[in-house]
Formats: C-alpha cells, sequence, structure tokens
C-alpha cells in the first residue's frame, strides 16, 4: 500500500512539474513574441530544466538565444535537437542560419540541403540555402533565385522570399522583375524598409529617379541607414 502511495504522489509530481514547465514555456513564446528576449530566456530556461529533453522547447530557446544574439549558444540548442532527433528539419534550417552569419557557407548550404531532404516543404530552408549563395564570394545569384523560387513556389506570400528573389533578380539585370517583387513584398509587410530601399535601386536603374528617391525617403524613415547616401547624391534637396 506504500509502495502504490509513493508511486501515486510521483505520478502527481511529476504532473505538476510538467504543467510547470508547459507554463514557462508558454510564458517565453508570448515574451518572445513581445521581443522581451532576455525574460523569454529565462522562462525558456526554467521549461528546459523540468523537461531538458523538449525538442520543442531547445528549439524555442534556441531561435530566442539566435534573435538575442547569442548565436553561439543558439547553436548548442540545435546540435542538442539534431542529436535527439537527426530527422528533425527545423534545426537543420535553423542551424543553417548561424553558419551565414559565421561566414561558413559550405555547412549552412549543406544544413540547407538537409533540411530539405527530409521535408521539401520547408521553405526557410530555400530561403536560407539562396541567403547562402548570395553571402559568399563569388556570390552565386542564378542558385539563389532557383531556391527563392522553390520557396515562393510553397508560400506566394513570404515578403522575405520575395524581397531577395527581387536582389536576385536586380543583380541579373531583370530590373522590372525584380521591382514586381519587391511590390509584392511591401504589400505583404508595409514596413519591410528594406523593401523600400532596393525597390528604389531597382526604379533607379530604369531611369525612374523620382520613384526611386520617394522609395529610399521611405526607407530612411523605417531605418535604412544607406538611404541617407542615396538621397545625398541621387536626389534633388
Amino acid at each position: 500500500m506504500k509502495q502504490l502511495s509513493l508511486a501515486f504522489l510521483l505520478l502527481i509530481s511529476n504532473q505538476i512539474f510538467a504543467q510547470t514547465a508547459a507554463e514557462s514555456f508558454a510564458k517565453g513564446v508570448q515574451l518572445a513574441d513581445e521581443e522581451n528576449y532576455t525574460d523569454a530566456l529565462t522562462e525558456l530556461n526554467a521549461a528546459i530544466k523540468e523537461d531538458k529533453d523538449n525538442i520543442k522547447y531547445l528549439l524555442k530557446r534556441g531561435d530566442v538565444k539566435y534573435l538575442s544574439g547569442k548565436s553561439i549558444l543558439a547553436i548548442q540548442d540545435y546540435n542538442k535537437v539534431i542529436q535527439l532527433d537527426a530527422k528533425n528539419s527545423e534545426a537543420y534550417a535553423s542551424r543553417s542560419a548561424i553558419y551565414i552569419e559565421l561566414k561558413d557557407y559550405k555547412s549552412a548550404i549543406e544544413d540547407c540541403q538537409k533540411a530539405i531532404a527530409i521535408n521539401p516543404k520547408n521553405e526557410m530552408a530555400y530561403i536560407r540555402m539562396g541567403d547562402a549563395y548570395i553571402s559568399q564570394e563569388p556570390k552565386d545569384w542564378i542558385e539563389a533565385m532557383k531556391t527563392y523560387n522553390y520557396a515562393i513556389n510553397l508560400n506566394p506570400n513570404n515578403p522575405k522570399a520575395l524581397h531577395n528573389r527581387g536582389r536576385a533578380k536586380r543583380e541579373l539585370k531583370d530590373y522590372y522583375g525584380a521591382i514586381d517583387d519587391f511590390n509584392k513584398a511591401i504589400l505583404m509587410d508595409a514596413e519591410f524598409g528594406s523593401a523600400y530601399m532596393n525597390r528604389g535601386i531597382a526604379k533607379s536603374l530604369v531611369g525612374d529617379t523620382p520613384g526611386a528617391c520617394i522609395d529610399w525617403y521611405l526607407a530612411g524613415e523605417m531605418g535604412e541607414a544607406e538611404a541617407a547616401d542615396y538621397i545625398a547624391t541621387r536626389c534633388k534637396q
């Protein structure tokens, strides 16, 4: 009878811990959505302390570490997820972003390829593979364009994919195609400063200086630092 009672208490205790971990995780997600990454990490650490091999918790903590500028710490969480589940497409795609930051483009592309092999519908993996292609030297705009096309085929309303494909089109001298992609990205996200900045550059390349200057003014208002130089050198004050 005592053994049964002890087992029951342990069961109840485990349920309480699980609920506490779940509550900490939920708070961490909410704080991360509010961009309060310091407190979000505190809550996520508490959740993982109680449930150290929870893949969902580890992935989220890795994402928050990455967003808060702690990329080297984030990669540890993604590595742990891959150790627990070698078929976790999201972990490979997330880790690839850190490899891009570290300028290890080969590893970034390999991680994206693994993510896609596991889940061919992982649009973020395609986007980050394209980002690796345009970050390396020499840049491979054609391969980048292919991967952004895949991402957009999966989700035509992804502003980041549209924006990045627009950059690729511009570098490949498809200026009107680039403007069209930037237009679509801005429709999806009206405060996408980089889209205005790059649309302005594309407009200037087809001779639409007034339109370009309007875009650069808007980009500057949205915090794009390079907009000031373009306005100073190419726009009538």
